[in-house]
């Protein structure tokens, strides 16, 4: 590309990138009006966070996990134990990952179909809710739609050494944050690459190989970390593997209905937790996609744009497939990098329907049915995030009232919280935690609290109930905190 060209080329996306700084601050101002004030930490949220925060012990860190959120919420954690100075930090980190992420699609393309995409993922309402939380998926998402725009920019005319790079970070950055992750983000894009004659890849032999490589290094880069500690940890690689699998489930699985399930606002689909029924409004938005993607590819079709819509597309299709087919549970965040990148074939549906209604329908026809879906699309994620924020800022308020009440009864570090919400209780005091999902039937005391009483730490059980949940606890002196709401909360002290 020459120096006039790249001029007009930018001089052109200004507008678009002006419009897409207005979407990404529109999503931070949301995140901090809706879901700031008074949202604790969740039990994921503080396994994350506990691991850098020098106020308390760091939760139980299982195979499965990767440190990347917790090397990103260092840096504050470090300086304050602050929840309400996290999600603002959060919220202004995710409004500048949301705007250069899909910024770097600007340079494949300048056009209305970039700042619409990303209109379309930050109205959801788990893009709103996960924005400011301590938690990866959202910043895989993040991830996928700069790789998959900096993987275009490589195989195209401006595969220079910033793009390559790029490509490289993006996938690092996304192993780093959920390793197997970035494995079904990198395979459609390799794919793309090595598939002899493909046509939508018009890159010569060197820019395929710059482009292979940098994918290479990044997944080698993004799983250092995980499998260095695999073998400080867990013995070894294939003994973590096999852990990380019995943890989430993994095998083959159909969890179709569960992920419906889950659409309208259940944080997790896994027993004990029940997710109820599926809602009819959220299947009917649910089925929509596969619809407004195919016409999305049938638009950039007519606009020779093909490429630029099937590589997302097709990556995220991929990145669904493991929560979809691999996974025994559901949970609605573990789509949020399927639902970015599919954005950009919606996109291209959505500004293409209301050019192409304009002969068969009367003028201006295609124009209101797009404002139509956009309406529709805000208030149906507005309702459910009020929902569900309203939910756990009401269990969370719980959890920060049974915290105080046990500081009031004399709990004092070391110490071990015992029982249900046990880790975002216990992190608000600086105790140890087990969390039980379900309480033991046999009388004799569990393991973990006999060795915390061996050790001479303060242990109290807590449970949201009325009933004594477990024999153990039947010689355990016994009292309702009041103060705790909503439920009926009680604390169990050894006599």
């Amino acid at each position: 590309m020459g120096a006039s060209e790249a001029v007009r080329s930018r001089l052109r996306a200004a507008p678009w990138r002006a419009l897409l700084a207005l979407v990404a601050a529109c999503y931070g101002m949301v995140q901090l009006i809706v879901v700031t004030p008074g949202m604790g930490l969740g039990w994921d949220e503080v396994v994350y966070v506990s691991q850098v925060d020098p106020r308390g012990p760091a939760t139980e860190f299982i195979a499965p996990r990767a440190r990347g959120i917790t090397l990103l919420v260092a840096p504050l954690t470090l300086v304050t134990s602050s929840t309400e100075a996290l999600r603002v930090c959060l919220s202004l980190l995710s409004a500048l990952g949301l705007y250069a992420s899909f910024r770097t699609w600007l340079r494949v393309r300048s056009g209305a179909v970039v700042p619409l995409a990303a209109l379309l993922f930050a109205s959801l309402w788990l893009s709103v809710f996960y924005g400011n939380a301590a938690m990866p998926n959202l910043w895989v998402a993040f991830c996928a739609v700069a790789a998959a725009g900096f993987f275009l920019r490589c195989t195209r005319h401006d595969g220079g050494p910033g793009p390559v790079a790029g490509l490289a970070v993006s996938v690092a950055v996304a192993g780093l944050l959920r390793p197997p992750d970035s494995i079904w983000l990198v395979l459609p894009l390799a794919v793309a690459l090595l598939v002899p004659g493909n046509r939508l890849i018009k890159a010569e032999s060197r820019a395929r190989i710059r482009a292979g490589a940098a994918l290479a290094a990044g997944l080698v880069a993004g799983w250092a970390d995980w499998i260095a500690e695999a073998y400080v940890r867990f013995g070894g690689l294939a003994a973590r593997w096999r852990a990380a699998g019995v943890a989430n489930e993994t095998g083959a699985h159909f969890s179709l209905s569960e992920h419906a399930r889950a659409l309208n606002g259940p944080l997790l689909c896994r027993p004990p937790a029940h997710c109820g029924p599926i809602e009819p409004i959220w299947l009917l938005w649910w089925s929509t996609i596969p619809a407004l993607v195919l016409l999305g590819l049938y638009a950039a079709r007519r606009w020779d744009r093909l490429a630029e819509c099937l590589i997302p597309a097709v990556a995220g299709l991929s990145m669904a497939v493991p929560y979809l087919f691999l996974v025994g549970y559901a949970a609605p965040r573990f789509l949020l990098p399927a639902y970015a990148l599919l954005a950009f074939p919606i996109a291209h549906g959505a500004l293409w329907l209301p050019a192409a209604a304009r002969r068969p329908l009367p003028r201006g026809a295609g124009s209101g049915l797009f404002a139509a879906g956009l309406l529709a699309q805000f208030a149906l994620q507005g309702l459910t995030l009020d929902k569900v924020t309203g939910v756990r800022l009401a269990t969370r308020g719980a959890d920060a009232e049974v915290a105080g009440a046990l500081t009031a009864l004399g709990v004092r570090r070391p110490c071990l919280v015992y029982g249900e919400h046990a880790v975002t209780i216990a992190h608000r005091i600086g105790c140890e935690s087990h969390t039980v999902l379900r309480w033991p039937e046999r009388s004799e005391t569990p393991a973990e609290v006999r060795a915390a009483q061996s050790a001479g730490k303060h242990v109290v059980a807590v449970d949201e109930g009325r009933s004594i949940p477990a024999p153990f606890l039947q010689d355990w002196g016994r009292g309702h905190l009041r103060e705790a709401r909503p439920g009926r909360w009680h604390a169990y002290l050894p006599r």
